[in-house]
């Protein structure tokens, strides 16, 4: 599903100085300097002064994109990161003006002041935040807001929302710093007060209108992290927590119609995330990735092994053919309905890529031996070989995961056996050549799922049958211990 912003994009010039990404960056860049020139020249009694305002501004542009491009190549590199960093100065920038205009004299504590940052670390990375955090106290001095003491409070609101929003990967997390950004802002306030006016009293009041600045900036962060979402196509932890809930539709479907690959999938999913754990990858996209990546055996649970529970084999009633053609289709389904049930861009390509181009081996082989010709390309997923290292991860834990789950008696040596052929056989084939995942990765990557394999599929003590003469000791649960 295209954003907005990837809607409205498609209206910029194909050819010419603009249609280059440093030509739109430089765009960006100037109508921003301008934007945010504005309110100050309204406020400003003098030419100079406003004159003086539009160069402050300008550099402050100038050197925030300087920043981003020496020490931000990640977020430097895609327009739609600028664009987003573009939007929050500008929210700053006018949110202080109106500010200022309809609440003259009112403190600055009960504005949400850490709003932006915590967006900004929410939509690009902490490291952006604190930049956003700067610039927003640097337009409360231009407009008066912030003085003195007040400045030093403000940066320490900005900063603990940026510290707190830095990591979540539990919901519990969103409540906690949430609780943080509430009690560091009360707390600023009410020091920065003290040292300004020197009263208890002032300070205490200080304090409380910090409390509800807090409050009002959590909730409208968490109103207004949506519409960013929506507009520029952003995929955040909240999101993604989101996404991870038994209850969401399309995982509840999973969950009723395929319970088989349900289960296997919730597998994938543990042990994609501990690997991307280990290798320093992005551990919750990578989680939820592997709870949907099967969701298109939804149409057709049946014909995979791990929803049939005894019942009969369909395709033992099949060409091999038709069974790879059907097996195969389950990656374009599934695109298809993460597409329909609108999941995330990043979410979608992993359904797609987690098999790549590999192929059926299984219906391949029963293909051969039944003689005839036998056209290896009708065996291949008609996917896309993965281009991130979650969408690998996902592809390693699916693959080693049903592969040591179909070996018989398996124990340890066996199934790090298991685990490094199906790793040699993807690298064989290339599949990971486009993920950028180093073979140093690739083998932290195998010792994981060994050590997690072999921890769920070991070999277990079976149980004895009821021992005869029980019937002659009944009666004696109750009574105290011999020894």
């Amino acid at each position: 599903m295209p954003s907005l912003l990837d809607r409205i994009s498609r209206l910029w010039p194909r050819e010419g100085a603009l249609s280059t990404s440093s030509g739109q960056r430089a765009a960006l860049g100037v109508v921003t300097a301008l934007l945010a020139s504005v309110p100050l020249v309204f406020v400003r009694q003098s030419v100079i002064t406003a004159l003086a305002d539009i160069v402050l501004v300008s550099m402050l542009v100038l050197v925030g994109g300087l920043y981003l491009h020496r020490n931000e190549q990640g977020v430097w590199g895609r327009f739609r990161d600028i664009a987003i960093l573009a939007a929050l100065v500008l929210g700053v920038v006018y949110g202080t003006w109106l500010s200022a205009l309809i609440l003259p004299g009112v403190p600055p504590y009960v504005l949400p002041i850490p709003l932006a940052p915590i967006l900004a670390t929410l939509l690009l990375n902490p490291r952006v935040g604190i930049l956003v955090a700067v610039v927003g106290v640097g337009v409360g001095i231009l407009f008066g807001v912030l003085d003195g003491a007040h400045v030093v409070g403000s940066l320490l609101a900005g900063a603990a929302g940026v510290t707190a929003m830095g990591v979540i990967s539990e919901r519990s997390r969103l409540i906690s710093a949430g609780g943080l950004i509430v009690t560091v802002t009360g707390a600023s306030a009410l020091g920065a007060t003290l040292i300004e006016s020197g009263t208890l009293q002032q300070a205490i009041v200080a304090g409380g209108l910090g409390l509800v600045g807090g409050a009002l900036t959590v909730i409208l962060m968490l109103g207004m992290l949506p519409v960013f979402e929506h507009v520029f196509g952003v995929t955040t932890d909240v999101r993604l927590l989101e996404l991870a809930n038994p209850g969401q539709p399309l995982l509840k479907r999973l969950m009723m119609e395929a319970p088989g690959t349900y289960s296997h999938s919730v597998m994938t999913g543990n042990l994609a995330e501990t690997a991307a754990q280990q290798i320093g990858a992005n551990a919750l996209l990578t989680r939820v990735g592997a709870y949907y990546h099967d969701v298109g055996k939804i149409l057709r649970p049946g014909f995979f092994v791990e929803n049939q529970a005894g019942m009969a084999n369909p395709h033992d009633n099949t060409s091999p053919s038709l069974s790879a053609l059907i097996i195969t289709a389950h990656v374009r389904e599934g695109v298809e309905l993460a597409e329909e049930y609108r999941l995330p861009q990043e979410v979608v390509e992993i359904v797609r890529q987690h098999h790549g181009t590999s192929m059926v081996m299984y219906f391949y082989n029963k293909a051969a031996a039944a003689g005839g010709p036998v056209f290896e390309a009708d065996f291949r997923y008609s996917g896309e070989r993965p281009r991130s290292r979650e969408a690998a991860l996902v592809m390693l834990a699916d693959s080693c995961e049903a592969a040591v789950r179909a070996t018989s008696k398996p124990t340890p040596p066996r199934i790090e056996e298991v685990v490094r052929k199906v790793v040699a056989q993807k690298l064989a084939d290339h599949q990971l050549d486009l993920s950028n995942l180093t073979l140093a990765e690739i083998e932290a990557v195998t010792v994981v799922y060994t050590r997690l394999l072999a921890s769920v599929y070991h070999p277990r003590v079976e149980y004895p049958e009821v021992i005869s003469g029980r019937d002659k000791n009944a009666g004696q649960r109750n009574e105290p211990s011999r020894s």
